[in-house]
């Protein structure tokens, strides 16, 4: 299955470090070349910049993702705004230059800022599932937006595996 075409927007504000968001960028995205970093000082007449950045290679994020052992989350986070073989995902850039991954989820403030992830291809619902797929999926299946997904608030969907005992039950 072919990956999908991967655009990464990030808007720059005056008051950001623009070399702090570059640094975040290569984190997540190490074959970008970030723009051009401006570095100023107060009073800055620097303004809002928009940078956008085409065609990017996923490898490395795919990777964090498994690392982190967050691939739900992330099939829940990349899913949530899937319309058409499109889809739009945020990524904090403070998690990111930490070398993180930490999906934010709609209408969410983050410090620091986002990066914003836009993902088409044909068949894109299958490519998230099976970029995302891990070992304990065998026993516990999952899909986009199964009744196990996290809400759109963020909140988790608890669920309880019937062949293990009921660890709240007192004996």
């Amino acid at each position: 299955m072919d990956e999908p075409h991967a655009i990464v927007e990030t808007t720059i504000q005056p008051f950001h470090d623009q070399s702090k968001v570059s640094e975040a960028l290569v984190a997540l995205f190490p074959t970008l070349s970030p723009l051009d970093v401006k570095i100023e000082v107060f009073p800055t007449t620097q303004e809002e910049q928009q940078w956008t950045f085409d065609n990017v290679d996923l490898t490395n994020f795919l990777d964090s993702i498994s690392k982190q052992r967050i691939l739900d989350t992330a099939l829940d986070a990349m899913g949530a705004n899937l319309h058409n073989d499109n889809t739009i995902f945020s990524l904090s850039r403070q998690a990111a230059s930490a070398g993180k991954v930490a999906f934010v989820l709609n209408d969410e403030k983050t410090l620091g800022g986002t990066f914003e992830v836009t993902l088409s291809g044909n068949n894109l619902a299958a490519w998230i599932e099976e970029a995302t797929w891990h070992q304990g999926r065998v026993d516990f299946p999952r899909s986009l937006s199964d009744e196990y997904a996290m809400r759109r608030s963020g909140e988790v969907s608890e669920w309880v595996d019937p062949s293990q005992p009921n660890l709240t039950d007192s004996d």
